[in-house]
């Protein structure tokens, strides 16, 4: 395909471009959706109409019966500012979730060049949001503990 010819984009061309960077992406049955082990996180590929969404999920030890504020309050820090990626706790299963989240508009078309470099923004986008949110969780948490005890030697 030529540099100037806009092809749409389907889970095919994803997979194909995606083993450009040498990574393997498994097609999920016969849906738009495919998936990888990236960084040691399940990663998913999916075609949502006019967009393509890069998807990374962490499962963390906390469940949802004793889960403190500080994944939130990462979230939410990480989301002021800009790593190209969305961050967000889901509480709907036992345990919380940090999935963090790109979409890619694709309505027009893309080009090979215009789709590599899409897919490797957003994934590298994707997994520096999910250690932004580590991060950030880390010092939430240590300044949590260093308010604790001030305020116990306090008492």
């Amino acid at each position: 395909m030529s540099n100037t010819t806009l092809a749409p984009v389907t889970i095919d061309r994803i997979v194909d471009v995606m083993q450009g960077f040498d990574v393997e992406l498994e097609r999920v049955g016969e849906d738009e959706v495919a998936t990888a082990n990236l960084n040691g996180l399940p990663v998913t590929f999916a075609m949502l109409g006019s967009v393509f969404i890069v998807r990374a999920d962490t499962v963390t030890d906390q469940t949802i019966a004793d889960a403190d504020p500080t994944l939130y309050l990462a979230a939410n820090q990480v989301n002021s500012v800009s790593f190209g990626a969305r961050a967000t706790i889901v509480d709907r299963a036992e345990n919380l979730i940090v999935r963090t989240e790109r979409d890619v508009a694709i309505a027009a078309g893309m080009n090979d060049e215009q789709l590599a470099a899409s897919l490797r923004s957003a994934v590298d986008a994707v997994l520096a949001t999910q250690d932004g949110v580590k991060a950030a969780a880390d010092d939430l948490a240590e300044l949590r503990a260093q308010v604790e005890k001030e305020l116990g030697e306090q008492s």
